[in-house]
């Protein structure tokens, strides 16, 4: 019983040194590469339609190993983008429920001050969707 917990115990550590040195052997193979600040709602915006942008423009392609390359690059920075609009909607979203409850107490203040915040967060997210949709509906009129 000795002897095969032992050969049990030595192929574990076999398979994780193998699996250890092929973590590093992709470590290696892909350079970790510092993506680009997303420090506000802007800058999230403008990562994300800038980088999203070189993705169209890549999957679009035959994607050789070099555009993988690139592909894995700007993830990065589309990773931190997406993050602080997930942040930035949360807080929007709080503050739309603020606006809710503010409504249902009759409470102006409240309701004029996180109204005010909501709608800054979401107008700047909708900004060139708004502005397509805006042209849209007086073509129609």
């Amino acid at each position: 019983m000795k002897a095969l917990t032992m050969i049990l115990a030595g192929a574990a550590l076999l398979f994780n040194a193998a699996a250890t040195a092929s973590d590093n052997d992709d470590e290696q193979r892909y350079q970790h590469f510092k993506p680009e600040a997303s420090e506000n709602l802007e800058q999230a915006i403008m990562n994300l339609t800038k980088y999203n942008a070189k993705l169209q423009e890549i999957i679009e392609g035959d994607m050789p190993a070099e555009d993988m390359v690139k592909v894995h690059e700007l993830t990065y920075t589309l990773e931190v983008a997406l993050a602080r609009l997930s942040k930035e909607l949360d807080v929007a979203a709080n503050s739309l429920e603020e606006v809710h409850l503010g409504s249902e107490a009759m409470n102006k203040q409240r309701v004029k001050g996180f109204g005010k915040s909501y709608l800054d967060t979401l107008n700047h997210v909708l900004g060139e969707h708004s502005k397509h949709h805006e042209g849209e509906h007086k073509e129609h009129h």
